[in-house]
């Protein structure tokens, strides 16, 4: 029996219904273009193998297929479609027709689609029709996780364990009502992964507020997070809700909470026993109902060690832990992850694809900023490319991996290989990575900023 991933989708947003295209001769190849302004999200496959790939990883219920009346494609069609088949037997078609339809081709319609268009296409209706089928899988159930799973939020893919791991951590800490603290390095997307706590939590329907805690000067984090009262200091001129109180029967997530000032992770430890808060200027108590989650690229072990963060404040919200990896350690998932962020950049750049080189650089560039900076890099070489292909010199990739290789680091036993692997090994604490290489931390800090590694 062929494995597949747990249907949990994290990355981009993208609110569209989900829609497979099967054209491996490249029929359709505005098809994107056309339909994006109905709300669909097109993905495109060459054949059986991509298109189960891309069902692994996403909720599709209705799929359109090219269909072609010579004889060898016609063959190539029915045996891409009984193998998508065997694992999707639900999956509702739609052909789209060219050309004077044959006796082998009228049969193939009848056996595997709901319905069929002619080329020229009138896209209006087949937006229509690709609506319907959409609505009546929705209606009979087709995927129990079609259900569980928000289609606003983007997809969390790739099958390394550590990603199956996230996914099952994200299903059973989804269920709790208890914080979580969530590490990882810059750019792995913990904001994604808090987004997701909330979507799976019984408190979905509330709000969902971010706070990045180092993005605000310490004298206004207070009034942003507990409000205010009318008179409360100048400038005060009506009553402010804090994210505390505005959160209320949601999710509040406070994002690099190391940079929280120790004057306010008291008030912080308060409400978390409490429940109740106390806006500037006031002297009654607000009840707040109301699950926080926290995230930190620093290693509070460290922070607390060095003064930085209330060792009882750590103690309080390290009640369950969820750890993001970074994109190094599932390397072997790249691709899958690239595709799908240029993917995104439809319909603008909709006939753009990797070229082999870019592929090479791709899997081979260390991603000190992980996911967030594979996404910004294929943004950008979507913009630079000359169609049809995506070139290193696009993605910006060229001249640093030729820098990499003509500037290695000045002992083999600390490369950047070596330095990352120090640094999760001893889940992000420095001194501890450090200790393990024999070097001092000083001397740890200055290979991090050679390699170009970033915390």
């Amino acid at each position: 029996m062929r494995p597949t991933m747990p249907a949990t989708p994290e990355l981009a947003s993208f609110n569209q219904r989900q829609l497979l295209i099967l054209d491996p001769h490249e029929k359709l190849p505005d098809v994107k273009q056309q339909l994006a302004p109905f709300d669909w999200f097109v993905l495109t496959a060459l054949d059986a193998q991509s298109a189960l790939k891309i069902m692994d990883n996403y909720q599709i219920d209705v799929a359109i297929a090219t269909v072609d009346a010579k004889p060898l494609h016609l063959k190539e069609l029915t045996e891409n479609l009984s193998k998508i088949k065997v694992f999707h037997p639900k999956l509702r078609w739609t052909a789209i027709t060219e050309g004077q339809l044959n006796r082998d081709c009228k049969h193939i319609l009848a056996e595997h689609f709901n319905d069929y268009f002619h080329q020229p296409l009138d896209w209006l209706r087949l937006n229509d029709s690709l609506g319907h089928a959409y609505g009546m899988a929705k209606l009979n159930g087709k995927t129990l996780a079609s259900s569980l799973y928000p289609q606003t939020l983007p997809p969390i893919l790739g099958k390394h364990p550590s990603l199956q791991k996230l996914r099952k951590d994200l299903d059973k800490l989804g269920q709790s009502d208890q914080t979580v603290l969530i590490s990882g390095e810059t750019g792995t997307g913990k904001g994604l992964c808090a987004k997701w706590l909330h979507h799976l939590s019984a408190r979905h329907e509330g709000p969902f507020i971010a706070l990045n805690c180092g993005a605000l000067p310490p004298t206004l984090i207070q009034s942003t997070l507990f409000g205010f009262e009318k008179g409360a200091f100048t400038g005060a001129e009506k009553r402010y809700l804090g994210y505390l109180e505005q959160a209320q029967g949601g999710t509040l997530f406070l994002d690099e909470i190391a940079d929280l000032p120790l004057e306010l992770q008291v008030n912080l430890l308060q409400f978390l026993d409490e429940k109740h808060i106390y806006r500037i200027g006031s002297t009654q108590a607000q009840a707040v109902d109301c699950r926080l989650l926290f995230a930190s690229h620093q290693d509070l072990e460290t922070a607390v060690e060095e003064g930085r963060f209330r060792e009882d404040l750590f103690h309080r919200i390290n009640v369950l832990r969820l750890h993001v990896p970074s994109l190094r350690e599932y390397m072997s998932d790249i691709m899958v992850i690239a595709e799908l962020f240029l993917a995104q950049e439809h319909p603008s750049y909709p006939l753009l694809s990797f070229s082999d080189e870019a592929k090479h650089a791709i899997k081979h560039y260390a991603w000190p900023g992980n996911v967030r900076e594979l996404q910004n890099r294929i943004r950008r070489g979507a913009v630079m490319a000359e169609p049809p292909s995506i070139s290193p010199r696009d993605l910006g990739l060229e001249e640093l991996i030729t820098s990499r290789r003509q500037n290695p680091s000045e002992n083999s036993l600390l490369n950047a290989e070596n330095l990352l692997k120090a640094i999760i090994d001893n889940k992000h604490n420095i001194s501890a990575a450090a200790r393990q290489l024999n070097v001092s931390r000083s001397t740890f800090y200055r290979l991090i900023k050679k390699c170009q590694i970033k915390l």
